[in-house]
């Protein structure tokens, strides 16, 4: 029976991307750079990325990870993925929800799930807290109110001296409705918010998939880490109809280097998605507090 719901799946997904692809054709950089049929396996890993789905180093040690338990929970994920992003809640994986996992976003994850401590039996997988909740009334991850940033790569379509203004603009709004001040690292400083450019796997775990699909990601403090894709098409000013916004990305990754994680709200800044051809450069409400 397990076999044949997966059978039944993928066969869905087939018709599914065929058909979201016809809907896209118009707009093609809302699809993954790669139009082929997902794998299971490609399914299941977007799922993990994005805390819809227990990965295998999150299994508390001694419990297994057989291939049946981690099934079983596929369309349970699939489910989830589809309440938190609005969408028919159905637990297939139809049109709508192949078309908005290829759509181009951060590459943090929407659900950031804390093992519960304590024992945990085989037959019963380890519970999760999740954490998507925050006010600037009550929060302040970081030991100071002062933070500092720093350039640490750039490429050739993005001039240092865009960049520091780029930035310079999103820090204003963030320092406009939270307690933090912000200003750029003297020389020998070591910055609190490092921002760079970087391609593939550059080391942080996070590797980087190439243009037209995860656009930059960033940590949550005390890192401060903001890497942006080296190979995306980047737009420091309007952006083109195949053009990503910079500005956009960055003040949405400067969100979550000061603690914050993505808004289920499409018109937030820190919502996960942003389509080429789109700007969202001024915060709402639902960036500033969400209760």
């Amino acid at each position: 029976m397990a076999q044949l719901n997966l059978c039944s799946l993928l066969l869905v997904a087939s018709f599914a991307l065929v058909l979201a692809i016809h809907l896209s054709a118009a707009h093609p950089r809302k699809l993954m750079k790669s139009t082929k049929i997902p794998s299971l396996n490609e399914v299941k890993g977007y799922l993990q990325a994005h805390g819809y789905m227990e990965r295998p180093e999150d299994r508390p040690t001694g419990t297994s990870g057989d291939s049946l338990m981690i099934e079983s929970s596929l369309k349970p994920a699939i489910r989830m993925y589809q309440e938190w992003n609005h969408l028919e809640v159905t637990g297939k994986l139809n049109s709508e929800t192949i078309a908005r996992m290829m759509t181009p976003r951060c590459g943090m994850p929407d659900i950031i799930r804390i093992p519960d401590k304590g024992v945990h039996h085989e037959s019963k997988p380890g519970k999760f807290h999740v954490v998507a909740h925050y006010s600037f009334k009550n929060m302040n991850p970081w030991s100071q109110r002062q933070l500092t940033s720093n350039f640490m790569s750039t490429i050739p379509s993005v001039p240092i001296r865009d960049l520091r203004a780029i930035c310079t603009r999103a820090f204003q709004h963030w320092a406009a409705v939270s307690p933090f001040r912000f200003r750029e690292a003297r020389q020998g400083e070591v910055a609190n918010i490092k921002i760079g450019f970087y391609t593939r796997d550059h080391g942080d775990g996070y590797p980087i998939d190439g243009p037209g699909h995860t656009w930059a990601h960033a940590f949550a403090p005390r890192d401060g880490r903001l890497h942006c894709d080296g190979s995306e098409n980047w737009s420091i000013s309007t952006p083109t109809t195949y053009q990503t916004d910079l500005e956009s990305v960055t003040l949405h990754e400067i969100g979550h280097t000061l603690g914050l994680n993505h808004s289920q709200d499409p018109d937030a800044v820190m919502y996960a998605y942003l389509n080429a051809g789109v700007t969202k450069r001024q915060l709402q409400q639902d960036d500033i507090t969400r209760d």
